[in-house]
């Protein structure tokens, strides 16, 4: 695993993986920048207090809050732009380390789109469920937790689901899923971990996607032995 995640950091510097980041960091950052300019001026434009200073502190107050939020969901963000790019990399790190494959079969665009979905609802609607504890003397201690475990469980598997079905129809990507959930779960957890540290939680998806992809080459019955990995 260790080796897995060194060799998608070795290769950030692909030309096709820095397209994808470029884009990915661009279009994330853009919507985010606009959430939060939003939440700013409706703060402004209400008028709570009909006292001017008071009004322009909650409107910043509230852009403050915005952008935390904002940092809080990055991931979903980023995962969610990331799928248009998950061939890209997945291509891209397949033809450096495993060139002797034959050439993917790409899931459907549909696929791609309804599991894009899925995870910004579930990943959105845990992430908020569990945020106040985050703001409790005594549950904030959970709170890492908490995240982790959900994270773990969440992003180990939908990052599984974008790279496995490009070699295997959707009942043997389940099947291997449950075969292997203990190491999914655990890959997981370290994707959860590359969102929470600056600056490497901009880049975290197109990393984990690339981790994934030799995830999966290395899992028994994904039909690529890991002794094939290469550096």
């Amino acid at each position: 695993m260790i080796e897995a995640l060194s060799l998608a950091f070795r290769q950030l510097g692909d030309r096709r993986i820095r397209h994808a980041i470029l884009w990915t960091l661009l279009i994330a950052l853009t919507i985010s920048a606009i959430l939060i300019a939003g939440a700013t001026a409706t703060f402004a434009l209400l008028e709570l207090s009909g006292i001017v200073f008071v009004d322009w502190a909650l409107a910043l107050l509230g852009g403050i809050a915005a952008a935390f939020v904002a940092w809080m969901l990055f991931p979903v963000l980023a995962a969610e732009i990331l799928y248009a790019f998950v061939d890209q990399v997945a291509d891209a790190v397949e033809e450096r380390h495993y060139p002797h494959l034959p050439k993917p079969t790409p899931a459907s665009f549909w696929h791609y789109t309804i599991a894009g979905i899925r995870l910004a609802l579930v990943m959105g609607f845990f992430n908020l469920l569990i945020l106040p504890l985050a703001f409790f003397p005594v549950a904030n201690v959970l709170y890492p937790i908490f995240y982790f475990i959900i994270n773990g469980i969440l992003l180990g598997r939908e990052f599984f689901e974008i790279v496995a079905p490009r070699r295997m129809d959707f009942k043997a990507v389940r099947q291997l899923r449950r075969k292997h959930r203990i190491k999914l779960f655990v890959s997981g957890v370290v994707i959860a971990l590359l969102f929470t540290i600056p600056l490497i939680n901009l880049i975290a998806p197109i990393v984990a996607t690339a981790f994934m992809v030799h995830i999966f080459h290395g899992l028994g019955g994904s039909g690529t032995p890991r002794s094939e990995l290469r550096s």
